[in-house]
């Protein structure tokens, strides 16, 4: 390989957007999995007992409405 080549290769920036784009998502996705470990618990904990309200103001709602 003569240096010419050589310089030529170690210059070349192909495929460099490409490789920030996957670090880029990689990070995201590393983010994005520690936030869920983190509150999943409190968000399920939460959502629960939304669900839990609704259903019994549904069961109060029909049950008046069949008086």
């Amino acid at each position: 390989m003569s240096w010419e080549r050589l310089n030529k290769f170690l210059r070349d920036e192909e495929g460099q957007g490409m490789t920030e784009y996957i670090l880029i998502v990689l990070l995201i996705a590393i983010v994005a999995i520690a936030a869920f470990k983190y509150f999943g618990k409190k968000v399920g904990t939460t959502v629960k007992d939304a669900a839990n309200t609704l259903s019994d103001e549904a069961g109060k709602a029909t049950k008046e409405g069949t008086k």
